[in-house]
């Protein structure tokens, strides 16, 4: 059932469509930020996950969202008489469409267009006629934005009630803040873009006896991982668990360092210019790697993988073999940049 949607009649709309995941949300955007300086006036809408959306409305980066998790694309899809009556009328007053999908038989347009929308840019970010290299840069490619770049992705910005539950959570967790606290999420989207567990395991182990307060990030899909890492590992540490996309953002704004992997969080992480290790492989760093000045990206050896069913069968990983003594580099010169 499609949730009620509020009309405000003294503002034109623009709307955003992005049915990815975490990570490739944040990397769009560029595009947000460019659309509220040309927009300022108008009201940002995007249809997306309820969560990054919700993130992304609360941090003042877009003002709507439609949740993916509704009924609203769907009913986008399924023509004009499909949409339920508050999204009409929002559609009424909208000026302007854009999104990351293929819309093959143009149904979504010709949706769109019956609603009144009079400027669509809908097109998949891996067209061929996209030669951008980073993911974000073909964002801004495909829904042809020129003023916009990566000098636009702005730090997130939350609110200090959801930066005050999580001082409160990380306290639960006996973290005083004296030490500097570092986050280290073992999962990601997929396994094969994990590094062994042991190396992780190394690295904390580092992070203890220089003095500082390791704990894990453990989401929905983490727990295989993160049990691993706890199981390699010679001194315990806290697991974060339970928490919802803006209460571990929040966890992560209090952070000195964050290592993960080619993961939502780890672009979430960069989107809040924590200080981010991240350990690329089997993906490219230059399509997919988070952007902004506080981010290193390590990785072992080029994936010779040319499909991900080579990448599931691959036994040798050797893009993943990257050294504890290597993150840990990564990781003290971005300390080190630190005040």
């Amino acid at each position: 059932m499609t949730p009620h949607v509020q009309h405000d009649s003294n503002r034109r709309g623009v709307l955003v469509i992005h049915p990815g995941a975490l990570g490739d949300v944040l990397l769009a955007r560029p595009v947000l930020h460019a659309l509220q300086r040309q927009f300022s006036q108008h009201e940002i809408a995007l249809l997306a996950g309820n969560a990054v959306g919700t993130l992304l409305r609360d941090a003042g980066e877009i003002d709507r969202v439609f949740p993916l998790e509704s009924t609203y694309l769907s009913e986008l899809f399924a023509g004009h008489d499909s949409l339920c009556a508050p999204f009409k009328r929002w559609l009424s007053r909208c000026d302007k469409a854009v999104g990351w999908f293929r819309d093959a038989d143009a149904a979504l347009v010709r949706t769109l267009r019956a609603a009144g929308v009079q400027s669509i840019n809908l097109r998949s970010s891996s067209s061929q006629e996209c030669f951008a290299e980073h993911q974000s840069d073909r964002y801004l490619e495909s829904v042809e934005i020129a003023d916009a770049g990566r000098a636009c992705n702005l730090p997130l910005i939350l609110s200090p009630a959801v930066m005050a539950e999580a001082q409160q959570i990380l306290r639960s967790l006996n973290w005083d803040s004296r030490s500097p606290l570092v986050v280290i999420h073992p999962g990601s989207g997929s396994p094969h873009k994990c590094v062994e567990a042991w190396r992780l395991a190394e690295v904390i182990q580092w992070f203890i006896e220089v003095g500082m307060t390791p704990m894990l990030l453990e989401g929905p899909a983490d727990r295989e991982p993160c049990a691993r890492v706890l199981s390699a590992l010679r001194t315990p540490v806290p697991v974060i668990r339970g928490l919802n996309l803006s209460k571990s953002a929040a966890v992560l704004a209090q952070a000195a360092l964050y290592l993960g992997h080619d993961s939502g969080v780890t672009h979430l992480a960069a989107a809040l210019a924590v200080p981010t290790v991240a350990c690329f492989g089997p993906t490219n760093p230059r399509r997919w790697a988070p952007l902004g000045p506080t981010v290193s990206v390590v990785s072992g050896e080029p994936c010779a993988c040319s499909t991900w069913s080579d990448v599931a069968s691959c036994q040798a990983r050797v893009c993943l073999q990257i050294a504890p003594e290597r993150m840990i580099a990564a990781c003290r010169a971005q300390l080190d940049k630190q005040p």
